[in-house]
């Protein structure tokens, strides 16, 4: 009896992992300009999800999910994929939509963050968007 559950719970699972498909559902191109120019190849750019909790999960860089380096055109490209960033667009056959706010940001050798965008994402969306990094000011 016990081997008729085990090969019915698998082939449940299998029926079910079928279903959903996991696969990039936006990507995103953060490019990184600091006085007007281009930061070239090098800098760290840090993703963050919106949890409901807004930009203050921003403030420590440890919270990022994830982080890629910029091309020499000053270019970091993240692809947003299901489960881990959006939730899965075809469950069963049915076209899911799901929109999320995903926060881009750039730290100095102090780790205090010195640059930030917002960007609000559906599934399917493929954005450029512009992150410029400010001299942070020394608290006096």
């Amino acid at each position: 009896m016990k081997k008729i559950q085990v090969i019915l719970a698998v082939v449940v699972a299998l029926v079910m992992a079928s279903c959903v498909k996991f696969k990039t559902e936006a990507t995103v191109d953060v490019e990184v300009i600091k006085d007007g120019k281009s930061v070239g190849a090098g800098t760290v750019v840090y993703k963050f999800s919106d949890p409901g909790l807004g930009e203050g999960t921003t403030i420590y860089r440890s919270n990022a999910t994830g982080s890629v380096v910029t091309d020499a055109a000053g270019l970091a490209h993240f692809d947003l994929k299901s489960p881990d960033d959006f939730d899965p667009s075809q469950v069963g056959g049915v076209e899911i939509e799901d929109t999320k706010t995903f926060f881009f940001c750039t730290y100095d050798k102090e780790d205090k963050r010195n640059g930030f965008i917002a960007v609000s994402l559906k599934t399917g969306d493929k954005k450029t968007v512009k992150l410029e990094i400010k001299d942070n000011e020394e608290e006096k």
